[in-house]
């Protein structure tokens, strides 16, 4: 972890929030490394979204509007501070801190109102924010341990009730949180590519779009320690490898979908790409004959993925 930079975005929020809300922030850091320890997701860009999300909490309506305009935001976002302060500390992150991972960005800019596909750092942040131990609201401890049951249950729990509290305020809603609560729900219906069957279909589709050929997806679930599905194709040579691999990648980021870490690329003639509960496979022919996945795992269910 970059401490120098922990201790620089420490100092700015300390003098920017009331001692109240940043007892919420600590709580918020706590929160969240523990759910990315419990769901694998990189504890140092945890950290820093967690640690900074609130950051323009505590400004003033006058300042808001003022960073609103510098900043170009959509004009949406004047005096509406609950919903602007997120919007600024993202752009704050990337102006001051020169921060541009765009998942800590989006983790920031979307921990108020969640959105549709958001990634499994901004599903982190929406919900510590909500469930963190500071929290008091009659729900709250009750979905902090569904939080570290089943993440997307208590997405949907939090964004409904977040949905229902705005429109009994009378308060403006954001078309994010009912995106976001519609989301979750397409999730627990098993309608979602965060579903790792209907991921795995989608990454074949993807492939075979882009002329891969003997694509296999294979149900790994009950042999399997490390994912759910494995799905295995070739390319005609070292290029079309790579040129699948960055397609397979590009049209998951575009649904929210991101890869853990990519091996193989640079003419290997096999590039392994692991989605956590989803491993892709792309070979050469050469390649795919001399490690024959398919025969390593013949006793797993085929998919039948073109249905």
């Amino acid at each position: 972890m970059d401490r120098e930079l922990i201790k620089k975005l420490d100092e700015f929020i300390k003098v920017r929030l009331h001692e109240k809300r940043y007892r919420h922030t600590m709580g918020v850091v706590e929160t969240a490394t523990a759910l990315a320890d419990r769901y694998g997701a990189d504890p140092d860009k945890t950290y820093i979204a967690a640690l900074f999300h609130d950051a323009c909490k505590n400004l003033d309506i006058e300042e808001m509007n003022s960073l609103v305009e510098k900043y170009h935001l959509d004009e949406v976002y004047i005096d509406k501070p609950q919903l602007a302060h997120s919007k600024l500390a993202a752009e704050i992150l990337q102006d001051k801190f020169g921060i541009t991972d765009q998942d800590i960005i989006n983790a920031v800019s979307y921990h108020t109102t969640g959105r549709a596909n958001m990634s499994l750092l901004e599903k982190i942040i929406f919900v510590a924010d909500a469930v963190e131990p500071n929290r008091t609201y009659p729900e709250a401890k009750t979905l902090n341990k569904l939080a570290f049951e089943d993440i997307d249950r208590a997405g949907y729990e939090i964004s409904s009730r977040t949905i229902n509290r705005v429109e009994e305020s009378g308060m403006y809603l954001d078309r994010d949180s009912i995106e976001a609560r519609d989301w979750f729900e397409s999730i627990l219906k098993g309608d979602s590519l965060d579903n790792s069957r209907n991921f795995a279909v989608y990454a074949a589709n993807v492939l075979d779009s882009k002329k891969a050929e003997d694509i296999i997806v294979l149900d790994i679930a009950e042999k399997s320690s490390f994912a759910d599905y494995l799905v295995i194709s070739s390319g005609g040579s070292f290029r079309q490898v790579s040129a699948l691999a960055e397609a397979v990648q590009d049209r998951a980021d575009m649904q929210g979908r991101f890869v853990r870490g990519v091996e193989g690329k640079n003419g290997s003639g096999w590039v392994l790409m692991d989605y956590g509960d989803v491993v892709i496979n792309i070979f050469t022919p050469e390649k795919r004959d001399k490690y024959n996945l398919e025969k390593i795992w013949s006793d797993c269910e085929r998919v039948d993925w073109e249905a």
